[in-house]
């Protein structure tokens, strides 16, 4: 197999090298599996964010062809010292590397190599997303192609920036200089390129199953059920934070205990919240802390107010006031109940512009929200954040704002603290598990839009749809996701509250 090893696959050969071998020579596998969270991740990470950085660097040119015309177009570009490329392209020893930015450093007769990433800080460490061994690789390439490379660095986004007015690129973007590290990984990167080459090359599938094996849940890559078929949809890969507990999935794996009916809470120190999980998917038995429950909702202040927002969080800052990964808080959900049996009101707010929501949604929670009751969340801390964001962009605000951050109570902490435990949560304490085991009837599956970070793309693609009978079809979408995230809270509040009501 004569493939050249691209900086893309030797960042997916660390992450999962068998995953790698089955992309490149299964494709019609993924076809069968969604892509995991992991490498969604990597794969919508600093698209946007490149094509700003390409601002700091004047007289820039990019490399616009592929493959072995880019070499060819890259090596003119070198020979000629223009003051800056983008995507110069290499292909030598079986390697292949398209650079973000090259520049040409005249005083050292050199050249500087960056790496652009869409985050707010250099990733040191991690598979698969080491900006220290991404630049490592390149590095490795551009002296094998006989380019002289002085210095790298690592282009992020500025944590600290808020825009006023127009973009200031210089001041949105941090560059690190990250030389010496990255010379210091450069043996290992070496010797990692050169195992990824002969992996790459074998003409058979590898045999048995893939490192992921050995981490939790949401950090496996796309074809685990493939190359792991002994572990079922729900196994001890799902035990609460298991992935942070290496020890424990270790002994687990090495022991062959996949399934969590088999594992011996006797022989293992598991959590307090993993130790449940196992206990109630074993005997299929509910646990329910009355006084627990009680403890936590009985003296919640009425009117209560549940209340939940969908945000949109581009890296790049769209509006005065925001800065990189700022949430725009364009849709919430309010439901309001004045007595434990009363009448449930609705109100809810979906920002149809392309403009900053804050003014709309700040006027209509002023109307609705009293000074007394308690607003209820699901995960409060992430309710209260763009509350407070929203106060730094609307300081005559900030003392509302105030008030109510103090009125919030986190529903979630009864199922948190375990007083509530049921076999089809699954270890989990999201919304998404706990309303289906309260409520049967009630599903977020069934929806158009079932997922936060599906209404933050739903959202911004409505805005940029010029079909109105798709842009009316995506709002009603959005507003019926959004409303059932607070009613869902109410309906578990309410089932809650009738288990506790009806013993006193």
């Amino acid at each position: 197999m004569n493939r050249a090893v691209s900086k893309t696959n030797f960042l997916d050969f660390q992450f999962c090298a068998k995953n790698l071998w089955l992309k490149l020579n299964r494709p019609e596998l993924l076809e069968k599996f969604e892509l995991s969270d992991y490498e969604q991740h990597l794969a919508d990470e600093g698209n946007e964010v490149e094509a700003y950085a390409h601002n700091l660097f004047l007289g820039g040119i990019e490399v616009t062809q592929h493959g072995e015309a880019a070499v060819s177009e890259t090596v003119k570009l070198i020979t000629g010292k223009v003051a800056a490329i983008f995507q110069a392209t290499f292909i030598v020893d079986g390697f292949l590397a398209r650079n973000d930015v090259l520049q040409w450093d005249a005083a050292s007769e050199s050249w500087h190599l960056y790496e652009v990433k869409g985050t707010s800080s250099v990733h040191e460490s991690g598979s698969g997303r080491n900006h220290l061994d991404d630049l490592a690789f390149q590095f490795s390439v551009l002296r094998r192609s006989g380019v002289l490379v002085s210095k790298c660095s690592v282009i992020h986004l500025n944590s600290e920036y808020v825009r006023h007015g127009e973009l200031e690129v210089h001041e949105m973007f941090t560059v690190e200089d990250v030389t010496k590290k990255v010379e210091e990984r450069l043996l290992m990167v070496e010797a990692m390129m050169a195992a990824a080459q002969e992996y790459l090359s074998k003409v058979d599938e590898p045999i048995g199953g893939c490192e992921c094996i050995y981490r939790g849940r949401s950090n496996q890559c796309t074809t685990f059920a493939y190359s792991n078929p002994q572990v079922s949809a729900y196994s001890t890969h799902d035990l609460s934070r298991i992935g942070a507990s290496k020890k424990k999935l270790l002994w687990l794996v090495e022991n062959q205990v996949f399934d969590i009916k088999d594992v011996p809470l006797d022989e293992i120190e598991l959590s307090d919240i993993q130790q449940n999980q196992v206990r109630v998917h074993k005997s299929g038995n509910t646990i329910i802390d009355l006084d627990g429950i009680r403890s936590e909702i009985g003296n919640l202040t009425l009117p209560l107010y549940f209340l939940d927002y969908e945000t949109f969080s581009p890296a790049i800052p769209l509006f005065e006031g925001f800065g990189p990964f700022d949430k725009v808080p364009f849709q919430f959900s309010l439901h309001i109940l004045r007595e434990p049996h009363g009448e449930l009101l609705h109100v809810e707010y979906l920002h149809m512009e392309q403009s900053d929501p804050t003014p709309n949604v700040l006027t209509l929670l002023e109307h609705h929200i009293g000074a007394e009751g308690t607003i209820v969340a699901w995960n409060k801390s992430f309710e209260m954040d763009v509350h407070r964001r929203m106060a730094n962009r609307s300081p005559a605000h900030a003392s509302f704002i105030e008030h109510i951050n103090g009125m919030f109570y986190d529903l979630k902490d009864v199922f948190h603290k375990q007083h509530y435990v049921h076999p089809d949560f699954r270890g989990s304490v999201s919304i998404k598990y706990v309303l289906p085991a309260l409520v049967p009837e009630k599903q977020y599956k069934e929806l158009a839009i079932h997922g936060g970070a599906q209404a933050s793309e739903a959202w911004w693609a409505m805005l940029g749809n010029t079909d109105e009978s798709e842009r009316a079809q995506i709002a009603a979408d959005l507003k019926t996701y959004c409303k059932l995230d607070t009613h869902a809270m109410y309906d578990i509040w309410k089932h809650l509250f009738n288990k506790i009501e009806n013993i006193s």
